[in-house]
Protein backbone atom coordinates (compact mmCIF):
# COMPACT_ATOMS: atom_id res chain seq x y z
CA UNK A 1 0.00 0.00 0.00
CA UNK A 2 1.40 3.57 -0.85
CA UNK A 3 2.50 5.89 1.73
CA UNK A 4 1.25 8.91 0.07
CA UNK A 5 -1.20 9.33 2.40
CA UNK A 6 1.45 10.19 5.13
CA UNK A 7 3.30 12.83 2.81
CA UNK A 8 0.78 14.17 0.00
CA UNK A 9 -2.08 14.41 2.21
CA UNK A 10 -5.33 16.31 0.36
CA UNK A 11 -7.47 16.66 3.57
CA UNK A 12 -6.05 16.44 7.38
CA UNK A 13 -7.99 15.71 10.34
CA UNK A 14 -6.61 16.35 14.07
CA UNK A 15 -7.64 14.59 16.73
CA UNK A 16 -6.01 15.64 20.32
CA UNK A 17 -4.88 18.95 21.96
CA UNK A 18 -2.55 20.30 24.42
CA UNK A 19 -5.23 20.62 27.15
CA UNK A 20 -7.04 17.21 27.55
CA UNK A 21 -9.65 16.76 30.01
CA UNK A 22 -11.64 13.79 30.63
CA UNK A 23 -15.20 14.87 29.30
CA UNK A 24 -13.16 14.57 25.38
CA UNK A 25 -11.65 16.13 22.82
CA UNK A 26 -10.57 19.78 22.31
CA UNK A 27 -8.52 20.74 19.10
CA UNK A 28 -7.25 24.14 19.78
CA UNK A 29 -5.99 27.14 17.28
CA UNK A 30 -2.15 25.91 19.25
CA UNK A 31 -2.32 22.34 17.61
CA UNK A 32 -3.78 23.74 14.26
CA UNK A 33 -0.78 26.09 13.66
CA UNK A 34 1.88 23.73 14.74
CA UNK A 35 0.31 20.93 13.12
CA UNK A 36 -0.66 22.36 9.99
CA UNK A 37 1.66 25.04 9.12
CA UNK A 38 1.01 26.35 5.08
CA UNK A 39 -1.70 24.22 4.20
CA UNK A 40 -3.05 27.02 1.81
CA UNK A 41 -0.51 25.53 -0.77
CA UNK A 42 -2.32 21.63 -0.80
CA UNK A 43 -4.72 21.28 -3.55
CA UNK A 44 -7.35 19.72 -1.15
CA UNK A 45 -9.67 20.91 1.37
CA UNK A 46 -8.59 20.87 5.12
CA UNK A 47 -10.90 18.74 7.51
CA UNK A 48 -10.57 20.03 11.99
CA UNK A 49 -13.06 18.77 14.39
CA UNK A 50 -13.78 17.44 17.56
CA UNK A 51 -15.85 14.91 18.65
CA UNK A 52 -17.99 17.39 20.18
CA UNK A 53 -18.44 19.78 17.32
CA UNK A 54 -19.41 17.39 14.73
CA UNK A 55 -20.67 14.31 16.49
CA UNK A 56 -17.96 12.24 14.84
CA UNK A 57 -14.84 12.58 12.55
CA UNK A 58 -15.11 13.85 9.12
CA UNK A 59 -12.94 11.48 6.50
CA UNK A 60 -9.32 12.58 5.44
CA UNK A 61 -6.34 11.34 4.06
CA UNK A 62 -4.16 11.62 7.01
CA UNK A 63 -4.99 11.84 10.79
CA UNK A 64 -2.71 13.31 13.14
CA UNK A 65 -3.58 12.23 16.98
CA UNK A 66 -1.79 13.38 20.01
CA UNK A 67 -4.10 11.58 22.90
CA UNK A 68 -3.16 9.10 25.78
CA UNK A 69 -3.24 5.40 24.60
CA UNK A 70 -6.33 4.24 25.75
CA UNK A 71 -8.13 7.34 24.39
CA UNK A 72 -6.59 6.39 20.90
CA UNK A 73 -7.90 2.78 20.75
CA UNK A 74 -11.05 4.25 22.01
CA UNK A 75 -11.31 6.71 19.02
CA UNK A 76 -9.22 4.99 16.40
CA UNK A 77 -12.17 2.89 15.17
CA UNK A 78 -14.39 5.93 14.84
CA UNK A 79 -11.76 7.79 12.31
CA UNK A 80 -12.25 7.41 8.48
CA UNK A 81 -8.89 8.30 7.61
CA UNK A 82 -6.26 6.52 5.12
CA UNK A 83 -3.62 6.92 7.26
CA UNK A 84 -2.87 8.01 10.82
CA UNK A 85 0.13 9.62 12.42
CA UNK A 86 0.57 8.92 16.43
CA UNK A 87 2.78 11.65 17.74
CA UNK A 88 2.30 10.58 21.48
CA UNK A 89 3.67 7.36 23.32
CA UNK A 90 3.41 6.09 26.42
CA UNK A 91 1.27 2.39 25.01
CA UNK A 92 2.62 -0.71 26.74
CA UNK A 93 3.03 -3.83 24.44
CA UNK A 94 -0.75 -5.35 24.70
CA UNK A 95 -2.22 -1.57 23.35
CA UNK A 96 0.75 -1.96 20.90
CA UNK A 97 -0.82 -5.44 20.07
CA UNK A 98 -4.58 -3.77 19.49
CA UNK A 99 -3.64 -0.64 17.79
CA UNK A 100 -2.22 -2.66 15.38
CA UNK A 101 -5.51 -5.08 15.12
CA UNK A 102 -7.63 -1.84 14.64
CA UNK A 103 -5.26 -0.50 11.78
CA UNK A 104 -5.25 -3.65 10.08
CA UNK A 105 -9.15 -4.69 10.55
CA UNK A 106 -10.23 -0.70 9.02
CA UNK A 107 -6.97 -0.68 6.82
CA UNK A 108 -5.44 1.97 7.80
CA UNK A 109 -1.73 2.77 7.28
CA UNK A 110 -0.01 3.96 11.06
CA UNK A 111 2.79 5.92 11.61
CA UNK A 112 4.04 5.25 15.51
CA UNK A 113 2.38 5.16 18.14
CA UNK A 114 5.68 7.90 19.83
CA UNK A 115 6.26 9.21 16.10
CA UNK A 116 6.95 12.26 18.39
CA UNK A 117 7.65 14.55 15.14
CA UNK A 118 5.53 12.37 12.79
CA UNK A 119 6.48 13.71 9.23
CA UNK A 120 7.77 16.55 6.92
CA UNK A 121 7.65 16.52 2.79
CA UNK A 122 9.74 19.65 2.14
CA UNK A 123 8.20 20.05 -2.01
CA UNK A 124 4.62 20.76 -0.74
CA UNK A 125 5.31 22.14 2.80
CA UNK A 126 4.09 19.74 5.11
CA UNK A 127 5.59 20.00 8.59
CA UNK A 128 4.20 17.75 11.77
CA UNK A 129 6.78 18.43 13.87
CA UNK A 130 6.85 21.39 16.87
CA UNK A 131 8.97 23.42 14.54
CA UNK A 132 6.57 24.61 12.25
CA UNK A 133 8.47 28.17 11.87
CA UNK A 134 11.93 26.35 10.85
CA UNK A 135 12.51 27.31 7.09
CA UNK A 136 12.98 24.03 5.77
CA UNK A 137 14.80 23.93 2.05
CA UNK A 138 12.97 21.81 -0.78
CA UNK A 139 15.75 19.61 -1.78
CA UNK A 140 17.01 16.01 -2.26
CA UNK A 141 18.13 14.42 0.99
CA UNK A 142 15.14 12.29 2.67
CA UNK A 143 15.64 10.74 6.30
CA UNK A 144 14.11 8.00 8.46
CA UNK A 145 15.07 8.17 12.43
CA UNK A 146 13.67 5.65 14.73
CA UNK A 147 14.55 8.78 17.47
CA UNK A 148 12.76 11.74 17.90
CA UNK A 149 15.75 13.44 19.31
CA UNK A 150 18.38 12.52 16.95
CA UNK A 151 15.92 12.57 13.93
CA UNK A 152 15.44 16.56 15.43
CA UNK A 153 19.58 16.53 15.15
CA UNK A 154 19.82 15.63 11.84
CA UNK A 155 16.82 17.89 11.03
CA UNK A 156 18.88 20.87 12.85
CA UNK A 157 21.94 20.12 10.89
CA UNK A 158 20.60 20.05 7.40
CA UNK A 159 18.49 23.20 8.12
CA UNK A 160 21.26 25.19 9.55
CA UNK A 161 23.57 24.53 6.45
CA UNK A 162 20.94 25.24 3.85
CA UNK A 163 21.02 21.77 2.85
CA UNK A 164 17.76 20.67 0.72
CA UNK A 165 15.11 17.70 2.04
CA UNK A 166 12.96 16.03 0.03
CA UNK A 167 10.82 14.03 2.70
CA UNK A 168 11.44 13.13 6.85
CA UNK A 169 9.76 10.25 8.92
CA UNK A 170 9.95 9.73 12.36
CA UNK A 171 8.63 6.11 13.10
CA UNK A 172 8.54 5.91 16.83
CA UNK A 173 7.82 2.65 18.18
CA UNK A 174 6.44 0.92 14.72
CA UNK A 175 3.25 -0.82 16.14
CA UNK A 176 2.39 -0.71 11.92
CA UNK A 177 5.28 1.17 9.32
CA UNK A 178 8.40 0.48 9.90
CA UNK A 179 11.75 1.56 8.46
CA UNK A 180 11.07 -1.01 5.27
CA UNK A 181 8.20 0.82 4.13
CA UNK A 182 9.65 4.26 4.45
CA UNK A 183 12.84 2.87 2.94
CA UNK A 184 11.35 1.40 -0.25
CA UNK A 185 8.95 4.49 -0.87
CA UNK A 186 11.94 6.70 -0.14
CA UNK A 187 13.91 4.93 -2.83
CA UNK A 188 10.83 5.00 -5.45
CA UNK A 189 10.55 8.88 -5.07
CA UNK A 190 11.71 11.22 -7.96
CA UNK A 191 12.38 13.55 -5.77
CA UNK A 192 14.81 11.78 -3.70
CA UNK A 193 17.85 11.32 -4.60
CA UNK A 194 19.61 10.16 -0.82
CA UNK A 195 17.80 8.36 1.72
CA UNK A 196 19.45 8.47 5.67
CA UNK A 197 18.89 5.95 8.89
CA UNK A 198 19.17 6.23 11.74
CA UNK A 199 18.06 2.61 13.24
CA UNK A 200 18.26 1.34 16.84
CA UNK A 201 16.92 -2.21 15.62
CA UNK A 202 15.70 -3.94 12.04
CA UNK A 203 12.43 -5.25 12.14
CA UNK A 204 12.51 -7.16 8.95
CA UNK A 205 16.31 -7.64 8.51
CA UNK A 206 16.05 -9.93 5.18
CA UNK A 207 13.25 -7.53 3.78
CA UNK A 208 15.39 -4.49 4.76
CA UNK A 209 18.63 -5.69 2.63
CA UNK A 210 16.79 -6.93 -0.22
CA UNK A 211 15.00 -3.09 -0.94
CA UNK A 212 19.00 -2.11 -0.02
CA UNK A 213 20.23 -4.19 -2.61
CA UNK A 214 18.30 -2.89 -5.31
CA UNK A 215 18.54 0.73 -4.49
CA UNK A 216 20.41 2.71 -7.32
CA UNK A 217 20.51 5.65 -5.09
CA UNK A 218 22.76 6.09 -1.90
CA UNK A 219 21.48 5.21 1.31
CA UNK A 220 23.56 6.63 4.70
CA UNK A 221 23.30 4.29 7.46
CA UNK A 222 24.05 5.47 11.31
CA UNK A 223 23.29 2.40 13.73
CA UNK A 224 23.23 2.95 17.37
CA UNK A 225 22.51 -0.16 20.20
CA UNK A 226 26.27 -1.79 19.73
CA UNK A 227 27.16 -1.68 23.51
CA UNK A 228 25.69 -3.72 26.04
CA UNK A 229 24.59 -0.65 28.17
CA UNK A 230 22.97 1.04 25.09
CA UNK A 231 21.49 -2.47 23.92
CA UNK A 232 19.19 -2.52 26.70
CA UNK A 233 18.22 0.94 26.68
CA UNK A 234 17.45 0.80 22.92
CA UNK A 235 14.96 -2.23 23.59
CA UNK A 236 13.52 0.59 26.37
CA UNK A 237 13.22 3.25 23.13
CA UNK A 238 11.80 0.85 20.50
CA UNK A 239 10.60 -2.21 22.01
CA UNK A 240 13.36 -4.06 20.00
CA UNK A 241 16.77 -5.38 20.45
CA UNK A 242 19.56 -4.82 18.31
CA UNK A 243 22.33 -7.88 17.45
CA UNK A 244 25.58 -8.18 17.34
CA UNK A 245 27.07 -4.61 15.58
CA UNK A 246 29.56 -7.05 13.69
CA UNK A 247 26.73 -8.91 11.88
CA UNK A 248 24.61 -5.49 11.02
CA UNK A 249 27.46 -3.49 9.47
CA UNK A 250 28.81 -6.73 7.21
CA UNK A 251 24.68 -6.92 6.26
CA UNK A 252 25.08 -3.05 5.17
CA UNK A 253 28.23 -3.42 3.24
CA UNK A 254 26.98 -6.27 1.25
CA UNK A 255 24.15 -4.32 0.32
CA UNK A 256 25.78 -1.70 -0.73
CA UNK A 257 24.85 0.76 2.51
CA UNK A 258 27.30 3.32 3.81
CA UNK A 259 27.37 2.90 7.38
CA UNK A 260 28.43 5.83 9.20
CA UNK A 261 29.68 6.64 12.87
CA UNK A 262 27.82 9.71 14.13
CA UNK A 263 25.40 12.16 13.25
CA UNK A 264 27.86 14.46 11.84
CA UNK A 265 29.63 12.40 9.82
CA UNK A 266 25.37 11.22 8.57
CA UNK A 267 25.61 14.52 7.40
CA UNK A 268 28.52 15.60 6.33
CA UNK A 269 28.41 12.45 3.45
CA UNK A 270 24.87 13.31 3.04
CA UNK A 271 26.12 16.59 1.70
CA UNK A 272 28.25 15.08 -1.19
CA UNK A 273 26.11 12.35 -2.33
CA UNK A 274 23.16 14.43 -2.72
CA UNK A 275 25.88 15.91 -4.99
CA UNK A 276 27.61 12.85 -6.71
CA UNK A 277 26.14 9.78 -6.97
CA UNK A 278 27.92 6.73 -8.66
CA UNK A 279 31.50 7.93 -8.94
CA UNK A 280 34.52 5.94 -8.93
CA UNK A 281 37.10 7.39 -6.79
CA UNK A 282 40.38 6.27 -6.64
CA UNK A 283 42.96 9.48 -7.08
CA UNK A 284 42.60 12.60 -5.11
CA UNK A 285 44.42 15.52 -5.70
CA UNK A 286 44.69 18.39 -2.83
CA UNK A 287 44.81 21.70 -3.65
CA UNK A 288 46.07 23.97 -0.23
CA UNK A 289 47.11 27.49 0.90
CA UNK A 290 48.63 26.21 3.75
CA UNK A 291 51.78 23.41 3.88
CA UNK A 292 50.45 21.70 6.90
CA UNK A 293 46.89 21.33 6.18
CA UNK A 294 47.69 19.77 2.91
CA UNK A 295 50.59 17.28 4.21
CA UNK A 296 47.55 16.49 7.16
CA UNK A 297 45.26 15.47 4.02
CA UNK A 298 47.86 13.59 2.29
CA UNK A 299 48.18 11.16 5.82
CA UNK A 300 44.66 10.75 6.10
CA UNK A 301 44.22 9.52 2.77
CA UNK A 302 46.63 7.41 2.94
CA UNK A 303 45.58 6.29 6.40
CA UNK A 304 41.83 5.83 4.85
CA UNK A 305 43.45 4.04 1.56
CA UNK A 306 42.73 6.92 -0.65
CA UNK A 307 45.74 7.24 -3.42
CA UNK A 308 46.96 10.61 -4.42
CA UNK A 309 46.75 11.13 -8.38
CA UNK A 310 50.46 11.65 -10.17
CA UNK A 311 49.60 14.52 -11.95
CA UNK A 312 50.64 15.07 -15.58
CA UNK A 313 53.14 16.57 -17.49
CA UNK A 314 50.92 19.00 -18.71
CA UNK A 315 49.37 19.79 -15.70
CA UNK A 316 52.89 20.57 -14.24
CA UNK A 317 53.45 22.41 -16.96
CA UNK A 318 50.76 24.50 -17.23
CA UNK A 319 50.69 25.45 -13.32
CA UNK A 320 54.67 26.51 -13.65
CA UNK A 321 54.23 28.50 -16.65
CA UNK A 322 51.97 30.84 -14.74
CA UNK A 323 53.25 30.41 -10.88
CA UNK A 324 56.89 29.31 -11.18
CA UNK A 325 57.32 29.21 -7.32
CA UNK A 326 54.53 26.23 -6.87
CA UNK A 327 56.56 22.95 -6.31
CA UNK A 328 53.94 21.18 -8.71
CA UNK A 329 53.21 18.15 -6.44
CA UNK A 330 50.44 16.49 -4.96
CA UNK A 331 49.48 17.88 -2.54
CA UNK A 332 49.93 21.27 -4.31
CA UNK A 333 50.57 24.16 -1.95
CA UNK A 334 49.93 27.47 -3.33
CA UNK A 335 50.92 29.27 -1.19
CA UNK A 336 49.85 31.61 2.33
CA UNK A 337 49.45 34.77 -0.77
CA UNK A 338 47.17 32.70 -2.84
CA UNK A 339 44.08 34.54 -4.44
CA UNK A 340 41.07 33.67 -5.81
CA UNK A 341 42.07 33.72 -9.07
CA UNK A 342 45.29 31.71 -8.10
CA UNK A 343 42.83 29.14 -7.22
CA UNK A 344 40.74 29.18 -9.91
CA UNK A 345 43.95 28.80 -12.46
CA UNK A 346 45.62 25.97 -10.38
CA UNK A 347 41.69 24.06 -10.15
CA UNK A 348 41.26 24.21 -13.64
CA UNK A 349 44.38 22.87 -14.66
CA UNK A 350 43.82 20.62 -11.90
CA UNK A 351 40.25 19.64 -13.20
CA UNK A 352 41.78 18.76 -16.76
CA UNK A 353 43.57 16.30 -15.51
CA UNK A 354 42.86 12.87 -16.58
CA UNK A 355 44.68 11.47 -13.64
CA UNK A 356 42.49 13.03 -11.37
CA UNK A 357 39.18 11.66 -10.29
CA UNK A 358 38.64 14.16 -7.42
CA UNK A 359 39.57 17.34 -6.16
CA UNK A 360 40.15 18.16 -2.30
CA UNK A 361 40.42 22.12 -1.72
CA UNK A 362 41.64 23.63 1.40
CA UNK A 363 41.29 27.06 2.48
CA UNK A 364 42.13 29.03 5.61
CA UNK A 365 41.91 32.82 5.97
CA UNK A 366 44.09 33.22 9.21
CA UNK A 367 47.93 33.58 8.53
CA UNK A 368 46.95 33.58 4.77
CA UNK A 369 45.94 36.58 2.26
CA UNK A 370 43.09 34.73 1.25
CA UNK A 371 39.72 36.64 1.36
CA UNK A 372 36.62 34.95 1.56
CA UNK A 373 35.11 37.06 -1.17
CA UNK A 374 38.09 36.06 -3.43
CA UNK A 375 36.48 32.12 -3.40
CA UNK A 376 33.63 33.27 -5.19
CA UNK A 377 36.07 32.63 -8.37
CA UNK A 378 35.91 29.01 -7.40
CA UNK A 379 32.02 29.11 -8.79
CA UNK A 380 33.29 29.22 -11.97
CA UNK A 381 35.13 26.39 -11.94
CA UNK A 382 33.49 23.66 -14.28
CA UNK A 383 34.48 20.37 -14.10
CA UNK A 384 32.35 17.35 -13.59
CA UNK A 385 34.46 15.37 -11.14
CA UNK A 386 34.39 14.89 -7.37
CA UNK A 387 35.13 18.39 -5.88
CA UNK A 388 34.99 18.43 -1.97
CA UNK A 389 35.89 21.57 -0.23
CA UNK A 390 37.22 22.50 3.50
CA UNK A 391 37.86 25.53 5.68
CA UNK A 392 39.79 24.02 8.79
CA UNK A 393 38.32 25.78 12.12
CA UNK A 394 35.35 27.42 13.52
CA UNK A 395 35.44 31.14 12.40
CA UNK A 396 37.03 30.24 8.74
CA UNK A 397 34.53 27.69 7.94
CA UNK A 398 31.70 30.60 8.55
CA UNK A 399 32.80 32.95 6.36
CA UNK A 400 33.95 30.60 3.34
CA UNK A 401 30.77 28.74 3.75
CA UNK A 402 28.97 31.96 3.53
CA UNK A 403 30.87 32.59 0.06
CA UNK A 404 30.81 29.47 -1.52
CA UNK A 405 27.02 28.23 -0.05
CA UNK A 406 26.15 25.60 -2.30
CA UNK A 407 29.26 25.21 -4.87
CA UNK A 408 30.91 22.80 -3.26
CA UNK A 409 29.93 20.07 0.06
CA UNK A 410 32.31 22.22 2.51
CA UNK A 411 33.53 20.97 5.88
CA UNK A 412 35.64 22.71 8.85
CA UNK A 413 37.70 19.77 9.31
CA UNK A 414 40.84 17.38 7.09
CA UNK A 415 39.74 14.65 8.37
CA UNK A 416 35.71 15.10 7.98
CA UNK A 417 36.42 15.66 4.20
CA UNK A 418 38.75 12.87 4.04
CA UNK A 419 36.41 10.26 5.59
CA UNK A 420 33.71 11.82 3.32
CA UNK A 421 36.02 10.93 0.41
CA UNK A 422 36.39 7.99 1.74
CA UNK A 423 32.71 6.56 1.88
CA UNK A 424 32.46 7.98 -2.24
CA UNK A 425 35.33 5.74 -3.17
CA UNK A 426 33.84 2.40 -1.58
CA UNK A 427 30.30 3.45 -2.84
CA UNK A 428 31.48 3.80 -6.09
CA UNK A 429 32.94 0.12 -6.49
CA UNK A 430 29.13 -1.18 -6.61
CA UNK A 431 29.17 0.54 -10.14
Amino acid sequence: MSLDAFFAPKSILLVGSSKMSETGLMVTPEIFRRVCINLDKFSGKLAVSSVEERGGFPPADLAIVTLPPEKILEMLPSIKAKAVIILSGGFDAEQRKKLKMVASSKRIRVLGPNSVCGVINAHNALNTTFEPEIEIKAGKISVISQSGGVGVTILDYLVSNGIGIAKFAWVGDMADVNECDLLEYFLADEKTHVVLLYLESVREPRRFMAIAKRSQKPILVLKAGVSEESKSRALTHTDSLSTDAEIYSSAFRQAGMIEVESVRELFNCSQLFERYRKRKISRIAIVSNTGGSSILAADMCHKHGLGLARLSDGTKNRITKKYPRIKTINPLDIAADADGERYKFVLDAVARDRNVDAILIISQLKSCLLKPEDLDALKRVKTSKVVVACAPGDDDYRKIRFFLRDSFPLYSSVEDAVRVLKHAQDYGKRF
